[in-house]
Parts: C-alpha cells; sequence; structure tokens
C-alpha cells in the first residue's frame, strides 16, 4: 500500500500540482470518457470497497474540473457513486472506529478514504447547485417563462428530496467518531469547514423553508458544534447569512431554538447576538446605507423572533444590544431591541416575585419603552405604543407607571403621523378596558368616595396620634414663664440621678414630669428630662452642639409637649391599650391602601378625561383609521361611566351623514352596542334599561344630533332592534307609570315615540286616544311632542274630515295655549303643519282657527281699552305669526298636494283614454306581454314630463307647446299621448298658480283682508315692538310667497327694512326671504338684487354670514345673473371672520368649476377691486386676487387675461393701479403663448415700469416661470427681460431730455398723467357701458355690439399705430369692459373721434 497524505485544497487546481508526500491529481478525464471511467470505477467499488477511492479519485476530481461543462446525466452519474461510498462509509468504520486503538496504517488509510470521499461528495454537491443555478438563468435570459414543473426537477436529477438525502448522508457520517482517524483526535478546520459548506448552501436556498431540509442542516451543526468545535465560526457564518439573505430569518430562528433545546446549547443565542452587535458596529463603518439598512433590518427581524422563542435565554443578552437605541440609523433596529424588551417583560419580568436585579432590568426596560414614546420615527412610536397596549393586557405594567405612560399616550394624539394617533387612541382603549381599578369610573363618584374616605382616615389618625388638649394648653401658657424662668436659673447646675429614676421605665418618666408640672416642681420636671434625654444619646448629641439660648428653648419644648399631650392609659390597662392601638394601626393601614386606591382610580379617570377632548377632535379627521378607533374608544369609555365621554358620544351621531360608508356603520355598530345590547336579562327588564338609557340619551342631544338619532332610530325600527316591549316602556315613561320618572323623562320618552312614529306610523295611529286626551291636554312639550307624533299619519296616506275628533282637539289645544301659555310659535306650527297634511279640507279648519284667534284679540282689547297703546302685543303677535304660517302652508299645499291629486287624475284619464285607442288600433292581435310593456312604456313617459310642483312646472311651461293637433280619422301615437299628458300638467300648473293669486292673498280673500294690518305694522316701527314687527315681516314675506301682485307691492317695503332695521334677527330672516321670493319670482326681485349685495360688508356677522349664504345659493343655481357686483362677494374672500372667509372661498371655488363663469367675472373683480373710491388695502387686495386667481386652471383663459391686464395699464392713473395690475400678472402660470401676449403688449406697461412694486412684480414672474421651465419658455423669459432692460435704456436718455418740459407741465396741471398716450386714451372711456351678462366670455363669441363691429371693421383697414393701438384690440370682451375698468365722469354719447 503506497503512503501519502490528501490535504484537502482551498482551490480545486492545488490537487493538480506535485508534492512530496502529498496525494495529486496524474490525470484529468475527458467529459466524453467519464462513462465509461465510472464503469471502471464501478467495478472496482464492487471489488474493493470503499477503497476505491484511493485509486479512482482522478475519474471523479474530473466531474469537479469540467464543472457546469458537463450533461446532467454524467454529473448524475458520479454524484450517485459518490453518495453510494459515503452511504458504505458510515458502515465500513463503525467497527474500525470502535477499536480501542488503531493502527497508524490503517488510521492513515481511512482518513485519507474520509478526507478524499468527502470532498468529492462536497465538490460535486456544489457543482450540482451551479449547474442548476445556470440552467434557471439561462431560461429567464431566453424569456421562458412559469413554474418549473416536476418534470424538469427529475431530468436534472437535482430535486429538493435529492438535496435532502445528501444532508441526511453526511449527518449520518458526521455522528460516527471520524476524529480518531486524526492524530492527535482532533479534526482539523479544514475538514469541518469542507462538510459544513452544503449545511450553508441550503440555508441561502429558499429549500431551507422546508421544515425536514432546516431540521436535518441544524443537525448537522448541532453535531459539528458539540464534536468539532464549529461553534465560533457557525455563529460567525449565520451571522453574515443572516445579513445577506432575508428569506433565512425564520429558518434560523428556528434552528437556533433547535440546537438551544435538542444540543443543550444554552448559550448559543446570546452569543449570537453579541456577534450580531459586533456586526453592525462594523458595517456602519463599512457598507453603505442601503446594505446596512437591509441588514440591520434582516438582524433586527431575527432577534425579536428569538427572543418570543427563547425569552429566559435572551434576558442576559439584552445588555449587548440595548445600546442600538440610541442609534438614529436604523429605526427597524430600535423596533426590535424594543420588541425583544416587551417579549422579556410580558414573560419574564412580570408577577410580584421578582428579585432586586430583575426589577431593575424591568425598570430600565419600562424606562427605555417609555422614553422611545417621542422617538424621532413615527414607525418606532407606533410599535412602541403598541408594545404598552400589549404589556397592559398582559398585566405587565405597575401601576405606579400607568399614570406617566398615560399622560405621554394622550400627548401623542396630536402626533403628525396618522398611524400614531391610531396607536395612541387603541393604548387609552386598551388602559382604559384592562384598567386595574374598577368598571365604573364616574369622576363624580369617586370624588365623593375619596373625600369620605379621607375623613375616616384623618378620624383614624388623631384617635392613633392624639393632639393636645386645649384645657392642658391653656394651663401650661399660665406656668410657661416660671417654666423658662427655672431653666434658665438652673441650667448651669450639675446634677446627679436619683435612685428613684435609675430602674423608671420612659412612660413612668413621662407620667413624673407631668407631676412634676402640676406641683410646680419645675426644677425637678427639668431633671427627669435630662435623665429621660439620657435614653436618646442622639439627641443629647443634637443638643450639644446648639448655643444655650437654643437648649433652653429645647427643654421647655420638651416639657410642653410632654405636658399637653394627654396620657390615654389613665383610663385602660395597659394590655387593652396596647390591643386598642393595634387595632386601629391595623385599620388605619387598611383606610391609608383604600385611600391610595381610589386616589389613584380618580386619576386614572381624570387623565381619561383629559384625553376626551383631543379624542372628539379626530372624530371630524379626515383619516378613517382616526375616525374608527375613535369612535371605539367612545364606546368603550361609555361602558365605564366616564362623564366627559358623553360629548364624544354625543358627537358621533354626526358621523351618521358622512358620505364614507364605514364611518356610517361605525357609527351604527357603536350606538347598537352602547345602547340597545343587553347581556342575559328577561325581556322586561332589557327593555327598561335600554329606554332609560336611550331617554338620558335624547335628553342631552341638540337639534342637529336629534335628527342624526332620529335616522339611526329609523334603521333600528326596520331591522326591528326597536321591539314592542321598548315602545310599551317609552308610553309608560310618557305617562309617567313608571315610579321616579320626572318631567323630562317624559318629555325625552314622548321624543322617542316621535321618531319610531316616523318610521312606523302604526305607533301613533294605535294610540290616538291616548295621545288625544294626556298628551294635546298637558303641558305645552307634551303639546307640541304630540302634534309632532300625530304627523306620522300622514304617511299612511289617509286623510281626515274638518270635523273629525282629532282636529276638534286640537282646535281646543291650540287655543288654550293661545290664550294661556306663555309659550306658543313651536305648537301652533306643528299643529297647521298637521292639519294641512292629515285635513281633507285644511282651510276650513284653519279659517276657523283664525276667525277664533281674531275674536279672543278683540275680546282682550275690548278688556284692555279702546287706547291703542293697551292693545295685547302678545296675542298680536302670537295671530300674526298665524296668520304668516297659514299662508305659507297653503301654498305648498296647492303647490304639492292639490298638483299632485290633479296630476294623478289626468295621468288617470290619459291612460283610460290611451288604453281605449290602444285597443282600435292592436285589436286582437296585441299579446297580453306586448300590453305590458306597453303600459310600462307609457306610463314611464307620463311620469318623466311630469314636474314635483306646480312651481317648478310653471318655470318650464314656456318650454311646451300649448296647443293641441288632432285629429278625428287619426289614430293618436303614444308619443301624443306623452305630449297631451305634459300639457295638460301645464294646464293643471297654471291653474295651481292662478288659484294662488286670486283665491288666497288677492284682495276679497280671507287672507288679503289682513294685508294692510301687516303693512301698518311695519310702516309703524317706532311705535311697534320688535318681536311684533319681525313677526310681521316674516308674515308679509310668506304673504309676498303666495302671490306676485302682493310680492310686487311688498318689495320696496321689505328691502327698506331690511336696510334700515336695527334687529338682526328681522334682517336675516328677511335675506333669506329674499332668497325664496328670487327662486319663486326672479323677474320681480332682480331689480332689487343689487341691495343684497351692499349687505356683504354689514357690521353684524350674522347678517354677512346669511348674505354669502344666501348669494351663493342663488348665483351658483343661476337664479341671479353674475355681474360686476360679484367684486363686492370676493372682498369677503378676506372677511375678518374666518367663517365668512372659508364659505365666499367655497363659493368661488364651486363658481370656477361651472364652466367661464368665474373667467367672464374676473375683468369686473380686478376692475371693482382696483378702483381707488373703494380702498381696498393692498395686503387685502394680494390676498384675495392670489386666492381667485389660483382658481384658473385654463391656458386660454389664462392667455385672455393676461392680454386684457395688460391693455387695462393704459387706462390705469394711480401707481396703486399699475402694482395691483402687475401683481395679478405675476399669479399666472405661463406657457408659450401667454409668455408672447405678454412680451407683445410691452409697450402698454413699458412706461410704469419704473414703479418698484410693478418690477418687482414682473421679477418675480420671469423668476417663477423661469423655474422648471423648458428651454423655449426659458427663452421668451429673457427675450422679456431684455426688451424690459431695453426700455430701462430709454427712458435714461429719455429723461434727461425732457426734465424741464415735464416740470413745466406738472406746475400747469395739478392731475397725474400716467403716461404720454392718456389723451389718445381718453375717448375710449365715453363710451356707454355695456350690460351684457356674458361681455366677458373668450374671443370668438358672434354677439358684439354694433359699435364694436363697426371698429373692428375700420381696425382691418389700416395698420395699427401707437396712438390707437388700444382702440385697435382684438379681443372683443375688453372693449366692451374698457370703460368700466376704472371709473371716469361720462361724457356726452357719440361717434368715435380720431386724432
Amino acid at each position: 500500500m503506497s503512503t501519502f497524505e490528501f490535504n484537502i485544497p482551498l482551490k480545486k487546481d492545488e490537487l493538480l500540482e506535485c508534492h512530496a508526500g502529498q496525494y495529486h491529481v496524474e490525470d484529468v478525464v475527458q467529459p466524453r470518457l467519464l462513462l465509461s471511467k465510472f464503469q471502471d470505477a464501478a467495478r472496482a467499488y464492487n471489488s474493493d470497497g470503499v477503497d476505491y477511492i484511493l485509486e479512482h479519485f482522478d475519474t471523479y476530481f474530473s466531474i469537479i474540473v469540467h464543472g457546469t461543462k458537463l450533461e446532467w446525466n454524467v454529473i448524475n452519474k458520479g454524484y450517485e457513486h459518490i453518495l453510494r461510498t459515503v452511504k458504505a462509509l458510515c458502515t465500513f468504520l463503525e467497527p474500525i472506529l470502535q477499536e480501542k486503538e488503531i493502527e497508524s496504517d490503517v488510521r492513515t488509510k481511512y482518513l485519507n478514504v474520509v478526507k478524499m470521499t468527502m470532498y468529492l461528495f462536497t465538490q460535486i454537491i456544489k457543482t450540482k447547485d451551479a449547474k442548476l443555478t445556470a440552467d434557471n438563468s439561462t431560461k429567464l435570459t431566453l424569456g421562458k417563462k412559469g413554474k418549473k414543473t416536476a418534470e424538469e426537477d427529475d431530468l436534472c436529477g437535482w430535486t429538493e428530496s435529492d438535496k435532502l438525502n445528501s444532508l441526511i448522508s453526511l449527518h449520518q457520517l458526521l455522528q460516527q467518531p471520524l476524529s480518531r482517524l486524526w492524530d492527535p483526535p482532533l479534526a482539523e478546520d479544514n475538514f469541518v469547514s469542507m462538510v459544513v459548506e452544503p449545511c450553508y448552501g441550503a440555508l441561502e436556498n429558499q429549500i431551507i423553508k422546508t421544515k425536514t431540509v432546516r431540521e436535518t442542516v441544524f443537525q448537522i451543526l448541532g453535531v459539528l458544534i458539540k464534536k468539532y468545535n464549529h461553534g465560533t465560526a457557525c455563529i460567525i457564518k449565520l451571522v453574515q447569512i443572516l445579513q445577506m439573505v432575508e428569506h433565512s430569518i425564520s429558518p434560523i430562528c428556528a434552528g437556533v431554538v433547535q440546537l438551544t433545546k435538542d444540543f443543550n446549547l444554552g448559550t448559543f443565542g446570546p452569543q449570537m447576538v453579541r456577534e450580531i452587535a459586533e456586526a453592525l458596529a462594523s458595517s456602519e463603518e463599512e457598507n453603505s446605507a442601503g446594505t446596512e439598512q437591509g441588514a440591520a433590518r434582516n438582524c433586527g427581524a431575527f432577534l425579536l423572533e428569538l427572543t418570543k422563542e427563547l425569552p429566559k435565554e435572551m434576558t442576559g443578552a439584552m445588555a449587548t444590544i440595548q445600546p442600538y437605541l440610541e442609534s438614529d440609523e436604523s429605526y427597524t433596529l430600535r423596533i426590535s431591541v424594543l420588541g425583544m424588551m416587551c417579549e422579556i417583560l410580558s414573560v419574564e419580568l412580570s408577577g410580584e416575585g421578582l428579585s432586586d436585579e430583575q426589577r431593575i432590568q424591568r425598570d430600565d426596560f419600562l424606562d427605555d419603552l417609555y422614553e422611545h414614546m417621542h422617538d424621532l420615527s413615527a414607525y418606532v412610536r407606533h410599535k412602541v405604543l403598541q408594545f404598552w397596549s400589549r404589556l397592559q393586557k398582559q398585566n405587565c405594567v405597575p401601576v405606579a407607571r400607568q399614570q406617566i405612560v398615560l399622560e405621554r399616550a394622550i400627548g401623542r394624539l396630536c402626533d403628525k403621523a396618522a398611524l400614531v394617533r391610531k396607536a395612541a387612541i387603541q393604548l387609552l382603549k386598551t388602559f382604559l378596558e384592562y384598567n386595574p381599578f374598577s368598571g365604573h369610573l364616574k369622576l363624580e363618584v369617586l370624588e365623593e368616595q375619596l373625600a369620605k374616605e379621607l375623613k375616616i382616615l384623618e378620624d383614624l389618625q388623631k384617635k392613633l396620634n392624639p393632639g393636645p388638649d386645649p384645657e392642658l394648653v391653656k394651663k401650661w401658657e399660665k406656668v410657661e414663664k416660671d417654666v423658662v424662668k427655672t431653666i434658665k436659673e438652673k441650667m448651669d447646675t450639675l446634677t446627679q440621678d436619683e435612685p428613684e429614676l435609675s430602674q423608671a421605665t420612659v412612660e413612668n418618666l413621662y407620667e413624673s414630669i407631668r407631676q412634676s408640672l402640676r406641683d410646680k416642681n419645675y426644677y425637678k420636671a427639668f431633671l427627669i428630662v435630662k435623665h429621660t434625654e439620657r435614653m436618646y444619646p442622639d439627641a443629647k448629641l443634637l443638643r450639644c452642639d446648639m448655643p444655650k439660648s437654643h437648649q433652653i428653648e429645647y427643654f421647655v419644648a420638651l416639657l410642653r409637649n410632654i405636658f399637653i399631650i394627654p396620657d390615654r392609659r389613665q383610663s385602660m390597662s395597659l394590655t387593652q391599650q396596647c390591643e386598642n392601638e393595634l387595632a386601629l394601626q391595623k385599620r388605619l393601614e387598611e383606610k391609608e391602601g383604600v385611600v391610595a386606591f381610589l386616589q389613584e382610580s380618580a386619576n386614572f379617570s381624570r387623565t381619561m378625561s383629559e384625553a376626551v377632548p383631543l379624542i372628539n377632535s379626530l372624530l371630524m379627521s379626515k383619516q378613517a383609521g382616526d375616525v374608527s378607533e375613535a369612535i371605539d374608544f367612545f364606546t368603550a369609555a361609555h361602558h365605564f361611566k366616564i362623564e366627559s365621554a358623553k360629548i364624544g358620544v354625543a358627537n358621533m351621531l354626526m358621523l351618521v351623514w358622512s358620505p364614507d360608508q364605514d364611518k356610517r356603520e361605525a357609527v351604527e355598530r357603536a350606538y347598537r352596542t352602547m345602547y340597545l345590547e343587553c347581556a342575559n336579562l328577561p325581556e322586561r327588564t332589557c327593555a327598561f334599561t335600554v329606554a332609560q338609557s336611550l331617554v338620558a340619551l335624547a335628553a342631552r342631544v341638540d337639534r342637529g344630533s336629534a335628527l342624526a338619532l332620529e335616522h339611526l332610530v329609523d334603521k333600528w325600527v326596520a331591522k326591528g332592534d326597536i321591539t314592542p316591549a321598548h315602545i310599551q316602556v317609552f308610553w309608560e315613561m310618557f305617562l309617567k307609570k313608571i315610579n321616579g320618572t320626572t318631567d323630562m323623562d317624559s318629555y325625552a320618552a314622548l321624543s322617542f315615540l316621535v321618531m319610531i312614529a316616523k318610521a312606523k306610523p302604526s305607533v301613533a295611529l294605535a294610540n290616538l286616544e291616548v295621545i288625544q286626551s294626556y298628551g294635546l291636554t298637558g303641558d305645552y312639550n307634551s303639546r307640541n311632542l304630540s302634534a309632532q307624533l300625530l304627523m306620522a299619519l300622514s304617511k299612511k296616506g289617509q286623510r281626515y274630515p274638518p270635523d273629525h275628533a282629532i282636529f276638534t282637539t286640537l282646535f281646543d289645544s291650540l287655543m288654550e295655549t293661545y290664550i294661556k301659555f306663555n309659550k306658543f310659535v313651536s305648537f301652533a306650527a306643528n299643529s297647521i303643519d298637521l292639519i294641512y297634511a292629515i285635513c281633507d279640507i285644511p282651510d276650513v279648519v284653519c279659517v276657523k282657527i283664525l276667525a277664533e284667534m281674531y275674536k279672543k284679540l278683540e275680546e282682550n282689547m275690548e278688556n284692555d281699552g279702546e287706547e291703542e297703546s293697551s292693545m295685547p302685543t302678545e296675542l298680536l303677535t302670537r295671530f300674526i305669526f298665524v296668520l304668516g304660517h297659514v299662508a305659507l302652508q297653503q301654498l305648498i299645499y296647492l303647490d304639492i298636494n292639490v298638483y299632485s291629486e290633479l296630476r294623478r287624475r289626468n295621468q288617470v284619464r290619459e291612460e283610460r283614454k290611451a288604453e281605449e285607442k290602444k285597443k282600435k288600433k292592436i285589436g286582437a292581435f296585441a299579446t297580453p306581454l306586448r300590453r305590458g310593456r306597453a303600459d310600462d312604456l307609457r306610463r314611464q313617459t307620463l311620469m318623466n314630463v311630469s314636474n314635483a310642483s306646480a312651481s317648478s312646472r310653471g318655470q318650464r311651461a314656456a318650454s311646451v307647446t300649448s296647443s293641441k293637433q288632432t285629429s278625428a280619422n287619426t289614430t293618436m301615437t303614444e308619443d301624443e299621448a306623452g305630449l297631451e299628458g305634459a300639457v295638460a300638467d301645464d294646464a293643471d300648473a297654471e291653474y295651481v298658480r292662478g288659484v294662488c293669486e286670486r283665491d288666497v292673498a288677492a284682495p276679497g280673500t280671507a287672507l288679503a283682508r289682513y294685508v294692510p294690518l301687516l303693512r301698518h305694522l311695519l310702516a309703524a316701527a317706532p311705535r311697534c315692538p320688535p318681536a311684533l314687527q319681525a313677526a310681521a315681516a316674516l308674515a308679509l314675506t310668506r304673504f309676498m310667497l303666495v302671490s306676485s301682485s302682493v310680492c310686487e307691492d311688498g318689495l320696496q317695503l321689505m328691502v327698506t327694512i331690511l336696510k334700515r332695521s336695527k334687529n338682526v334677527s328681522m334682517r336675516t330672516n328677511l335675506t333669506i326671504a329674499f332668497a325664496d321670493l328670487t327662486l319663486r319670482f326672479p323677474n320681480l326681485t332682480q331689480p332689487w338684487t343689487h341691495h343684497i349685495y351692499h349687505i356683504l360688508s354689514d357690521e353684524e356677522l350674522e347678517v354677512r354670514q346669511c348674505a354669502v349664504k344666501m348669494l351663493s345659493f342663488l348665483v351658483l343655481h343661476e337664479m341671479v345673473r353674475v355681474k360686476g357686483q360679484i367684486a363686492d362677494m370676493a372682498l369677503c374672500c378676506a372677511d375678518k371672520d374666518p367663517n365668512v372667509a372659508s364659505m365666499t372661498k367655497l363659493f368661488f371655488k364651486q363658481l370656477s368649476q361651472k364652466g367661464n363663469a368665474l373667467y367672464n367675472v374676473m375683468p369686473d373683480i380686478i376692475s371693482r377691486l382696483s378702483d381707488p373710491e373703494l380702498n381696498v388695502p393692498e395686503e387685502q387686495y394680494r390676498i384675495i386676487m392670489k386666492f381667485i386667481t389660483s382658481l384658473i386652471q385654463k391656458d386660454r383663459q389664462m392667455e385672455a387675461l393676461v392680454e386684457k391686464l395688460c391693455q387695462r395699464f393704459k387706462l390705469s392713473t394711480e401707481e396703486r393701479q399699475w402694482r395691483d395690475l402687475a401683481y395679478c400678472l405675476s399669479l399666472f402660470t405661463y406657457n408659450e403663448r401667454s409668455l408672447k401676449k405678454l412680451i407683445e403688449n410691452l409697450d402698454c406697461y413699458k412706461d410704469k415700469l419704473h414703479c418698484k412694486g410693478v418690477m418687482d412684480s414682473f421679477t418675480t414672474l420671469m423668476n417663477n416661470t423661469s423655474k422648471m421651465a423648458k428651454n423655449e419658455i426659458k427663452t421668451l423669459v429673457t427675450e422679456l427681460g431684455d426688451k424690459i432692460e431695453e426700455c430701462f435704456a430709454v427712458r435714461e436718455n429719455e429723461e434727461g431730455e425732457t426734465e424741464q418740459t415735464n416740470g413745466e407741465e406738472m406746475e400747469k396741471d395739478d392731475a397725474p398723467k400716467a403716461t404720454p398716450r392718456r389723451k389718445a386714451a381718453a375717448p375710449r372711456r365715453q363710451r356707454v357701458r355695456s350690460e351684457s351678462p356674458d361681455e366677458n366670455e373668450p374671443p370668438n363669441r358672434e354677439n358684439i355690439s354694433h359699435s364694436v363691429r363697426k371698429s373692428k371693421r375700420k381696425v382691418t383697414q389700416r395698420t395699427r399705430t401707437a396712438t390707437n393701438e388700444s382702440d385697435e384690440s382684438d379681443d372683443e370682451d375688453f372693449e366692451k369692459k374698457e370703460e368700466e375698468v376704472f371709473k371716469k365722469p361720462a361724457t356726452r354719447k357719440g361717434s368715435r373721434r380720431r386724432n
């Protein structure tokens, strides 16, 4: 046997070199000969066993040399032979390695066999991996897509199962004591590094995600660590893989757990933590930012996952990684470290039985979590808040820390990051739900309990430590001077201990002192005190350092305290005294614990109450997460009785109108949870509980919230959540049949019945007698709510005769309220609404009511006397209100109810007529299916041409042909039938309008007789009380809504009152009424619209707000023509009230979305706001124009406006006007065409550039346009700048020549002349102002005035010159508007002159 040593090479080429005593490869087999050589090697294996590798190593080494160039079948064949050899080695070496001593030759031989076999095995595995990777890359390069199939894996022969088998074989071999083959018995590092390569290769590939592969890999690593001293190298390699390969995080974590538990490597995890810390420290210095972030993220995720699996082992390793919390580089690493702390706190450092060291570590971790609630990264803040929530759920947060954590969490409610705010609300909700105090945290109750317990505690403290006796204090005051005198005299006298005092106890000494003081033997008392002092050496040492005067005060104080404190032992024995003191002490400790608990509970509830306003503001957040979490918090706070949370619970109601469906559903779920759910209660008890909570809710909601609650109740009734049992309890509460029901509870119950009846009218219908007997005969609130409850009957579609019992009871109730009650208006309005909603002939009942009221009014006037001053003002005010409301309801009744009935009848008549004619046409050939479809089509056509009311129908009546052309010999088609229906509807609408004009408020009618009274009351304003005048004004406007003649006669009076009245409420009502009149009679109100614009500058905020809302509505609905007065509206954009400014900005934003509407009024706005007479502050002007200009987005509109503004420079005379125009130009966004317009019109403004403000605006314009612009635009900007510089150069030359001439002209004429062309431009200001509403449309309009057309024809016949440049503008809109630019006195009308 030849002797040699096989050295494991670092590179395969080293085996090709010859060295003495070392094995080297002599012949590398060519690829085409490999298969035949494999056969020879196989025969050698069969004859020689594993020893064959010594002779045939070169054959298998050839696979490694040729590598990926070989075909799969060749590589697989060689691999199969080597794998078989590895498996055979396990069996073959077992008896050899079990021998006590191995011969040197045998050991060397089989050590070579093992090295050679394992070298070939590991290297061929690496070759197969490289071959597979190369094949996959080729497929991707060639564009072959799709998932690799199992057949392809089988073809290459390197499937997942093949890799697993190779690892299993490697594991089986390494389990043998191979170290005995070395001398000394320690495997060399190269061998260990070689055999572990397949394991690390698997960790870097996706195959490691397979559980069996992962377990096998770490079993191999465990063997290598235990038997081959591979621990340190393994840790370093695993950390490197972690940093580079993201998918290896979970497998390596599971592997470390496996090594810790299966191989008892408890320190492996902490050692990895230390290695990770060192690796991250080095990566901060070497790697790039991206690589470092990825490595830190992977390591952080690994550490967090490992801590979840091995919290005990990781507790001690936290000190290594904890410093990375101070690093600002990787927020993911900070999150991971904080997460590790959270895991350890929840598992290892929770509970009461912690050691001092564990408590210190726990507090350290909690401090870190607390500090990082203010971390720079929002993601870290978000995660830390979640960690605190988890710790609170697991009861791991000490009670002493909860307060400070809550306070800092409340601060995070204002965080700029939405996810942090969301986590903060979740944290507060978690602390509330898992609080250690109570299930009810009502602050008032807690404070009341705390005050009670504090008083008990003070009493106990007084009993245990009683204060001085007042009687003894008085006695001491009498003898104090003698005591002080005695001590001063005897202070320096030397004393000796008396024998009788040497054995006395402290209590006996105290009693002796008291007795001596009572006997006035002050010196003896002083001696006993000094003797007692010797029992307390520290006290004597303290006294020795005092000056003599202080020592006297010291002894006097001691004697005083001993004398005035009563001796409790006099009335009881020592044993009894001790027992009483022990009992008091025990009770005192209990009460101190109770007081501390209540104080913490009150502080907790108070802190939660402080968070409510912030969370309440988040209900209106644009972030859906903020809103949903706020709703959940208020739901939880409601269950814990947090009193301040009621505000948020009420505000949640408004979210039922949200356009976001998720928000609406969240509110519905929350209210169902809070008010409708009862856990395991009987039906009656549950109904009573629900009713009580709903009544309490209704008592604290405002009007807006009540409408939202009504919407919720409607849904509850539809879903069956409101049961008959609930309704029965509400009726009982209304009738006060339940003990303890207050008046407010009764009203709230009745209001809920009103809401339920609107969704379920049978609730009111089934209880009519109760409503009539108790509701309409009760107090004012009951009557008012009962009238609203009866309104639900209108949904049944049934009307009752005027003599029905409902109207009789209602009439009596209304008359009684009219005469006797302090309140009237709301009930009267609801009663009249009810009459018109359910009465068959409502005007009969209302006439009766008016007549009876007038009769009562006359009776009171007769009783009070005939003087005008004795007129019953309150009754007259109520009567006038009823007048106006009856007129309004009569209009609504005719306009909607009567018209709808007429339309229904017309539709039925048309259907019958059409059916008869269709039968004649179709005859017996029509099938039922075709008839049904024809009926549906005809019915749909008839409905489409009908309108909801007579008023809306009348506004469109002009567009419908009013003539009908029928022939007796022709058959009417369905289209003709539809036309006839539309014409009939128009006739009905005209009939309704005629009734309103003739029979409601026309002369001779029942209501018309009161119109003079209303005019008289409004005209006699100084003698008329404000309430009466307001009622008269409201009634008159309602009469005006009914009749156009009354409206036309009353508009002047209405506008006069609107301008002169000082009653803010009345002016607001009249402004709203003007909008209503504009909708009904737009032609009548149009001449008076300009008066409404004046209200926009009113001093009263409420009036301005109302005017802005009203004009916005009318303009946006095209009921008012937009003219130059819109500039008054623009002034409100800078109103001092932010609500008015925001409403106005919203109006202009909506106006900009309506075609060219805003573009058309831009010249009017600029002209008006630049007018010197208006004197708008420049800063305010710029705010307004900056906002309005930003709404112009179309390029063509901007181009036209640029040219218009340039032309207006020629007509401006004031420097302020120049600055305003230049500033407007600087606000536009310029393209090539608009810049060319600016350059072409340079002559219009070049003489204004000397003004600093103008030049600053143009400089800003050029700078802003040049930023991020294309080269073409930059070229135009440069051209503009060059031309402006030329203008300045020319102006400097001209100024030197004309300085003297200009000075003389200025002396002659005081008026400033802006430009030399002012005289030429003056004739243009003599033109008649155009009143066209479309005068500011973009160019190319056809409807141009005659004078403009004539001007254009003249312009086309001659060349433009400097003197008539403004007369020849191509912009027709500008020519129409140029007179309105800046107001000048108008001259006579005439033809235009040419100079």
